[in-house]
């Protein structure tokens, strides 16, 4: 990292101000770049200290997690963990970006944005903090599509590192509505600023699933994408992944518990990641389920990644307690940040503005929050996805 002058009338050595600087969040950092322009170069634009102040967040475990919210106007991010998460005007703040945004994966505080993605497809990686835009070129698709006229939307999407090649890679599987119907699968790399179709065989894992049950946002971890999926011709439901730096897919095996597999909905399903703190990542799912009479929501975890007994229970609650709370039905609802200690953060699909949080500790009846409405009721809520607050750019 260069170490040149940051400020000549400071009697600190300059490699301290780089090392004070690296310990800041992002939020002072991006206020300090107007201090010189050495320091707006350093901040923005200097990808060694970018590398540097994320890998210390990492390792100190100061990495501050965001929602990034798209509707339709504009980009919001909240703060999921402010104690006021009821107030709009403490818990948002508006983001300048292109209108009509679909979020489709975020990694290392990139995020994977599909631009005007209703009638047409322009693809970035986007740094919601720095506003870093990488626009992307066009995968085979979207070619396909233009040249017949016809529209085509995305079924599943993901966006992940793979950490032995220093490179950013995005998965998509996505539609083309011609005659006849065709699907696509590609992956894009960073380093190669290239997409490449996946062929994918007849006993492929993704030929033996129907769609996705809940979100078509794959839950990045261990450098893979994962996705809950009901299999052709059996009742439980299969986590399948997609491995980044493989670029195959594989099945990873699902939490093994008592009672009856019809009791489980598995349109109520969801694959999330939650911080262990110092332990780093792990596979979380989100399963709805009736025992003894009683909806009971169980969110689970896999202490260690592949192995199946190392599923066990995070935390649960009645779904009958938290209705009463909020005046409408639980039981559709995408959960959308998930915590160890116990936060989820949901977004209610009877109301697509509407998204609250729910503490949950041990026994107790879990605690919500006021209904919050991300939206003031201006439009509705497309995408809600969660990112870090980082430097970090892709670039050319």
């Amino acid at each position: 990292m260069s170490t040149k002058k940051l400020h000549h009338n400071c009697d600190l050595p300059e490699e301290i101000i780089v090392q004070i600087l690296c310990r800041l969040p992002i939020k002072p950092l991006i206020r300090f770049s107007s201090v010189s322009e050495r320091w707006r170069s350093l901040i923005t634009a200097d990808p060694q200290f970018a590398q540097s102040h994320f890998k210390l967040a990492s390792d100190r475990k100061t990495l501050t997690q965001r929602l990034l919210i798209s509707t339709n106007y504009e980009l919001r991010s909240l703060d999921p963990e402010t104690p006021s998460f009821a107030d709009n005007d403490s818990s948002l703040s508006n983001i300048t970006f292109h209108t009509y945004s679909n979020l489709l994966g975020s990694c290392n505080g990139l995020v994977f944005v599909d631009v005007d993605g209703y009638e047409n497809h322009s693809l970035s990686l986007w740094n919601p903090s720095t506003r870093f835009d990488r626009e992307l070129p066009d995968p085979y698709f979207v070619s396909v599509a233009n040249t017949e006229d016809v529209r085509s939307e995305f079924d599943r999407t993901g966006l992940g590192y793979v950490s032995s090649t220093d490179d950013y890679k995005i998965f998509i599987d996505a539609y083309v509505y011609s005659t006849p119907f065709q699907k696509f699968m590609e992956i894009f790399s960073s380093k190669l600023n290239s997409w490449k179709r996946i062929q994918v065989r007849g006993n492929d894992p993704p030929c033996s699933f129907r769609s996705p049950t809940n979100t078509s946002l794959g839950a990045l971890t261990n450098e893979a994408l994962h996705w809950f999926y009901p299999k052709v011709g059996e009742e439980e439901p299969t986590i399948l992944a997609f491995d980044l730096a493989k670029e195959e897919f594989r099945e990873v095996p699902f939490p093994t518990f008592d009672g009856d597999a019809d009791d489980i909905d598995v349109n109520q399903m969801g694959v999330q990641v939650v911080s262990r703190g110092g332990a780093g990542e792990c596979l979380c799912v989100s399963i709805t389920r009736r025992r003894g009479g009683v909806n009971l929501m169980e969110f689970w975890v896999m202490r260690e990644y592949g192995v199946r007994e190392s599923w066990n229970v995070l935390f649960k609650f009645n779904t009958n307690d938290v209705s009463k709370s909020l005046g409408g039905n639980l039981l559709g609802y995408e959960a959308c940040f998930v915590t160890e200690g116990g936060t989820v953060i949901f977004r209610l699909r009877w109301d697509r503005d509407i998204v609250v949080r729910i503490e949950c500790h041990g026994e107790a009846e879990p605690v919500c929050s006021t209904p919050f409405n991300v939206n003031d009721g201006d439009g509705a809520v497309y995408d809600v996805i969660k990112y870090n607050e980082t430097l970090l750019s892709v670039p050319n």
